[in-house]
């Protein structure tokens, strides 16, 4: 038995898509990224279950370790957008301090 792997991602990018909802648009390329960098794993992952060559136990706390990975990736996105998020609040907020100073 062999996994399609592709189809598998694509349904793990709609089943994310519907989470991150209305700013899916913002994070879809890296979020695509992050799954591109772990298909390979997680193909063989499969195929080593499939095949016999590690048991459901070991599946499990393979997926446990995957998922663990991954949410940390997510996470970082989310600092990284808090981090723009505050620049950019930053910077708006230094164009009405400039712009007070230059009436003083």
């Amino acid at each position: 038995m062999k996994i399609n792997i592709d189809t598998v991602v694509t349904d793990m990018l709609s089943a994310m898509k519907e989470v991150f909802s209305g700013g899916w648009k913002k994070v879809e390329p890296v979020v695509r990224q992050f799954v591109r960098n772990r298909k390979k794993r997680l193909e063989m992952l499969a195929e080593f279950y499939l095949n016999g060559e590690i048991t459901q136990q070991e599946l499990e706390q393979r997926l446990k370790e995957e998922r663990t990975v991954f949410g940390a990736e997510l996470e970082a996105l989310k600092v990284a957008s808090k981090a723009l998020t505050q620049k950019a609040a930053n910077r708006a907020i230094d164009v009405l301090s400039n712009a007070i100073k230059v009436l003083c």
